[in-house]
């Protein structure tokens, strides 16, 4: 069996807990079914792969997700880097030799990037999915290295730029994946479903009446 796995960073579907900034524009109830659509195209996406899965939940393990792997674990960690760094020492402890992870806020990820991302790894020691808001939406290691985690201002769009510069500084090999957008906000929101000619289900014009 091979030793690669993906890691899926997955927030628990809880009211007002999910997608907040999108919240800001289309109400916590929307945003919470926002975010489910989300969650099916992930796991559509993983359909693809012949790898081993796990679901990281954020708070708890749910008795019937809808939606997750058959490995369930919780994130530990006092914040994203933190829990990022765990769920990567957890999994090279255990024996894996290739690790993937990647969230649930990008639509457009299939499975041929997860191919590309594993495939990738033969060369490098580090791959990177480039998100367009300067963040990255999958990083895949060979091996532990802490450090990329640390240090680095979550959430904003400088998240990349100093993975990168970390990376370099410890001559790590880094490949890096086509450029995909993150759901973050109403405006990613109506830009993603304006591509795939679907409509959102609220427009910024209607919350606005």
């Amino acid at each position: 069996m091979k030793k690669e796995v993906v890691l899926v960073f997955q927030k628990n579907e809880v009211l007002g807990k999910v997608k907040t900034r999108l919240a800001v524009g289309v109400g916590e109830e929307q945003a919470l079914e926002i975010y489910r659509q989300l969650l099916a195209k992930t796991y559509l996406a993983l359909r693809d792969i012949s790898v081993s899965i796990t679901t990281y939940f954020s708070e708890f393990i749910p008795e019937n997700p809808i939606h997750s792997a058959e490995n369930k674990l919780v994130q530990v960690g006092q914040d994203l880097g933190e829990r990022m760094k765990n769920a990567f020492a957890e999994n090279f402890e255990s024996g894996m030799e290739k690790v993937v992870l990647i969230g649930t806020d990008c639509p457009s990820l299939e499975g041929i990037h997860l191919a590309q991302a594993f495939e990738a790894l033969d060369q490098s020691d580090l791959v990177l999915g480039p998100a367009q808001d300067g963040g990255y939406y999958m990083i895949g290691m060979k091996g532990r290295a802490d450090f990329l985690f640390e240090g680095i201002t979550w959430s904003t769009e400088l998240v990349l730029s100093q993975t990168l510069a970390l990376a370099a500084e410890q001559g790590l090999q880094t490949s890096l994946l086509p450029i995909l957008e993150d759901i973050d906000t109403l405006e990613d929101w109506e830009r993603y479903c304006s591509q795939i000619g679907d409509m959102p289900y609220i427009s910024a014009s209607e919350q606005r009446k």
